[in-house]
C-alpha cells in the first residue's frame, strides 16, 4: 500500500511539473521492470506516441488504461526532459500470474519469446478513422492482441465484428509484416451521427407510445442495430394487436434525421370471391369464383372496416359471423398492394361455400314409425340471399305422416337485423300406448319476426294457429266407457288453437348445422286459447341449454343440452310435453312420457371420421310428470325424480351429396321402465341438436 501510495504522488508531480510544458515532443518511451508483459503490449495500449506532442491529458489517459489491464498491478509514468523533447518512462509493476493472464488473452509471454519467430507476432494495432467510436470500443470487438500470434481468420473475424456492430458503413483490415512483428490497421468509416428522430403514417398509436418503443438516440452515431432493432419492437406491437399488414421503414433524411415510415396497412377496398380449388385436369372458367351468396349477405358480416387498418382479430370474427350463418365452411384473405398507395391494401375475401340445396329421399326403418319414406327439398341460402326455404314430406307404414313448408330469412335486406318467417305444417301420428289420443291430425301454421340486438343475441315473436283432431282406440272402450265401467269423456275431440310467443335467444355456436363450440340459450313462454272439449286459456315457459367444446383430439366434439319446461294444467292433453324417442329420449318411444312438467338433459360424443362419416356415443336423461289428465291408460304418471329414465347409445352420421342423415341406437340403461322394449332404432337428418 505504501508503495502505491509513493508510485501515485510521483506522477500527479510529474505533471504538475510538466503541465505547461506542451510545445515539446515525445522523442522516446520506455517500458522498464516488465519480466512477461511485452513493450509492445504497454506501448499498444497508449495514446502517448513517439513523435507526437506531449499531451498531459493524454497520460491520464494512459495510466487509467494501463492501470485496467488484468495482468498489470501498479503502473507508473514518468516525463523526463532530454535532449529534443520529453521522455516517457513506463514504470510496469505485473501481477504475481501475469503469465498465466497473458497466454488467456492471446499474449505470448516475454519469457516464451525465444521460441518462436518474433516476425508472427503482432507489435502493434491501429485504429484510423474512428471519430465517436473510441478505440478501447473498436479494440473490444477485434479478436487480436498486441503481443500474440497473427492470424488471418481472426483479423477476417475483427472485420466482420466492427461490421456487425452497425456503427461502420465499411471497414478495411490491413496486415504489414516487419523485422519487429505484424502491424495491424483497421481503416473504419463511421456512421454519421444523427440530428433528430421523426415518426410518420402512424394513426393506430401515437407517435409520443412508438418513441416509447425508440432506443435510437439523437446526437449518436447511426447504428444500423439498434435501428433494426427499434423498427422490430415497432412492428411488434402492431402485429401483437392484430395488424398483421403494418410495415415499418427507416432511413435518414438530408438533414441526417431519422425517419420511421409506418405504412400501416389500410383497407381501401374489400372484394369477395369464391375460393377456387384445383382440379387435376379441369379447365378455369371465368366464373369459376362467381359466389353464390349475394354480396350484401356478407357484407353485413363484415367487421373490417374500410379506410381503416387491417386487423387481423376483426378478420377472425369476420370468419366467424360468416361461418355463423352456416353457408360457409372457410374463409381466408388476401392482401393485395394498390400501385401508386404505399400505405394502401385491397383486400379479397375468398369463401368456401357450403353445399346449401339439398334434395333428400331415403327409405328407412325406425323402432317408432316403421318402414319410413322421406323425400326433403332444402335450401339453406336460397337464392344466394341467407334464407332458408325448405319441403319435407314423410310417409310411413304405421300411419305417421308429416308435410311441412318453411321459409326464414335470418336477416331483412335493409334492416338491422330484423328478421322474419313462417312454416305451414300436417301431421298425421299415432300413439299405440295411448287409448284418447291414439291418432292425432293436426293442419297448421306459424308465423314469426324477431330483432337481433346484437350479433349473439336475439328477441323474438310468433304465433301459431292449428286445427286438430283427436281420435281414440275404439278397441279400448264399450259404449264410450272405460273397461271400469267409468265414462270416457272428450273422445273425438276437434279444436282451434291459437297462442303467442315471444323469446330471447343467445347464440354463439360457430355453426348452426354442425356446431362444434360455442353455446345456444332459449328462453320462451307462450299464451293462448283452445276450444273444443274443455276448452280454455292456457300458458307455458321453457328453457333450453345447449353447449359445445373440442373433445380428446381434433375431430372429437362434447355436446351437452339441457331443455326443461312448465305448463298450465288448462293446457290440452293433446299439446302436453311429450319426452321419448328419437329427439329427447333415445331408448324410449316418442311420448311415453307426457306431462305439464318436463326435464331432459343429453350428453353426446361426436367423432368425425372424414368428411363422409360421423361416430356419435350419447347419454340422454330425463322425463316428463305432472301429467293428471284423463287418460287412463297412461301409467307413468310417477313425481319428479321418480321414474326418471336413463338410456346410452350410439348414433351414424352420413353426409351425402343429398344432404347429412342420422342413425341412431338406443337402449334404456339402470332400472328399466319398459320392459318388452330392448333397443330402439332411430332415422332422421342432422344432429340431434
Amino acid at each position: 500500500m505504501r508503495k502505491r501510495i509513493v508510485t501515485i504522488l510521483v506522477f500527479l508531480l510529474g505533471l504538475l511539473a510538466y503541465a505547461d510544458v506542451t510545445p515539446y515532443n515525445i522523442s522516446k518511451i520506455e517500458v522498464v521492470n516488465n519480466r512477461e508483459v511485452p513493450s509492445e503490449v504497454i506501448l499498444g495500449n497508449m495514446i502517448s506516441k513517439e513523435g507526437r506532442p506531449y499531451v498531459t491529458e493524454n497520460m491520464i489517459t494512459d495510466y487509467q488504461q494501463l492501470k485496467g489491464l488484468d495482468y498489470i498491478n501498479s503502473i507508473s509514468i514518468f516525463p523526463k526532459v532530454v535532449d529534443g523533447g520529453i521522455k516517457l518512462i513506463v514504470d510496469v509493476g505485473e501481477k504475481n500470474d501475469s503469465k498465466e493472464l497473458l497466454k488467456k488473452k492471446g499474449v505470448i509471454p516475454l519469457s516464451e519469446r525465444e521460441k518462436i519467430d518474433p516476425t508472427l507476432i503482432i507489435s502493434r494495432i491501429d485504429i484510423v478513422g474512428n471519430r465517436f467510436i473510441s478505440r478501447k470500443e473498436i479494440m473490444d470487438l477485434i479478436p487480436v492482441e498486441i503481443g500474440g500470434y497473427f492470424s488471418r481468420k481472426k483479423i477476417a473475424e475483427g472485420y466482420n465484428n466492427l461490421i456487425n456492430s452497425g456503427n461502420f458503413r465499411d471497414v478495411i483490415p490491413e496486415a504489414i509484416n516487419t523485422s519487429s512483428g505484424v502491424l495491424i490497421t483497421y481503416t473504419v468509416y463511421e456512421n454519421p451521427v444523427i440530428n433528430g428522430i421523426e415518426i410518420v403514417g402512424n394513426t393506430v398509436y401515437s407517435t409520443q407510445e412508438l418513441m416509447a418503443l425508440v432506443e435510437t438516440v439523437p446526437g449518436k452515431i447511426f447504428n444500423i442495430n439498434t435501428v433494426r432493432e427499434d423498427s422490430q419492437r415497432i412492428l411488434k406491437k402492431y402485429q401483437d394487436a392484430g395488424y398483421v399488414l403494418t410495415d415499418v421503414n427507416i432511413g435518414l433524411n438530408r438533414n441526417l434525421e431519422l425517419e420511421i415510415h409506418v405504412n400501416e396497412g389500410v383497407v381501401r377496398g374489400i372484394q369477395f370471391k369464391k375460393m377456387v380449388k384445383k382440379q387435376k385436369g379441369a379447365r378455369r372458367k371465368a366464373t369459376d369464383d362467381v359466389l353464390k351468396t349475394r354480396d350484401y349477405v356478407v357484407e353485413r358480416e363484415i367487421e373490417i372496416k374500410e379506410g381503416k387498418p387491417f386487423n387481423y382479430k376483426e378478420f377472425k370474427e369476420t370468419e366467424d359471423n360468416l361461418k355463423r350463418t352456416g353457408n360457409f365452411k372457410n374463409v381466408k384473405y388476401e392482401a393485395r398492394d394498390i400501385p401508386g398507395d404505399p400505405d394502401g391494401k385491397e383486400i379479397i375475401l375468398l369463401l368456401d361455400e357450403e353445399r346449401t340445396a339439398m334434395l333428400q329421399g331415403a327409405l328407412s326403418y325406425g323402432s317408432e314409425v316403421g318402414l319410413l319414406g322421406t323425400i326433403s327439398l332444402k335450401d339453406t341460402n336460397w337464392k344466394g340471399r341467407g334464407q332458408e326455404l325448405g319441403l319435407t314430406f314423410e310417409k310411413s307404414d304405421e300411419d305417421y305422416m308429416s308435410f311441412s313448408v318453411n321459409f326464414f330469412d335470418p336477416w331483412i335486406k335493409g334492416t338491422d337485423r330484423v328478421s322474419w318467417g313462417w312454416n305451414i305444417y300436417k301431421t298425421d301420428l299415432e300413439d299405440d300406448d295411448s287409448a284418447i289420443f291414439y291418432k292425432i291430425d293436426t293442419i297448421g301454421a306459424k308465423f314469426n319476426v324477431g330483432k337481433g340486438l346484437n350479433k349473439y343475441v336475439r328477441l323474438g315473436v310468433g304465433t301459431k294457429f292449428e286445427y286438430v283432431e283427436e281420435h281414440p282406440n275404439e278397441s279400448k272402450f264399450i259404449n264410450g266407457r272405460w273397461p271400469n265401467g267409468q265414462p270416457a269423456e272428450g273422445l273425438n275431440d276437434k279444436y282451434f288453437l291459437w297462442s303467442i310467443y315471444p323469446s330471447i335467444t343467445y347464440d354463439s355456436r360457430n355453426n348452426p348445422w354442425n356446431a362444434t363450440s360455442g353455446s345456444y340459450v332459449k328462453y320462451q313462454f307462450e299464451v293462448g286459447y283452445a276450444n273444443g272439449y274443455d276448452g280454455n286459456a292456457f300458458g307455458t315457459t321453457s328453457l333450453e341449454l345447449r353447449k359445445y367444446h373440442r373433445g380428446f383430439f381434433k375431430n372429437n366434439t362434447f355436446a351437452y343440452r339441457i331443455v326443461g319446461g312448465i305448463m298450465t294444467d288448462t293446457t290440452k292433453e293433446g299439446q302436453r310435453y311429450w319426452v321419448g324417442g328419437g329427439s329427447s329420449l333415445r331408448g324410449y318411444d316418442a311420448g311415453f312420457f307426457k306431462g305439464t312438467r318436463k326435464l331432459v338433459g343429453t350428453i353426446e360424443n361426436r367423432t368425425q371420421i372424414n368428411d363422409i362419416l360421423g361416430f356419435v356415443a350419447f347419454f340422454d336423461a330425463g322425463r316428463a310428470w305432472d301429467y293428471d289428465g284423463r287418460d287412463l291408460s297412461y301409467v307413468h304418471d310417477a313425481k319428479f325424480p321418480d321414474q326418471t329414465a336413463t338410456t346410452a347409445g350410439v348414433g351414424l352420421r352420413i353426409n351425402t351429396p343429398m344432404g347429412p342423415l342420422r342413425f341412431d341406437f338406443g337402449w334404456p340403461v339402470g332400472r328399466t321402465l319398459d320392459n318388452d322394449r330392448g333397443m330402439e332404432f332411430y332415422f332422421n337428418m342432422g344432429h340431434t341438436f
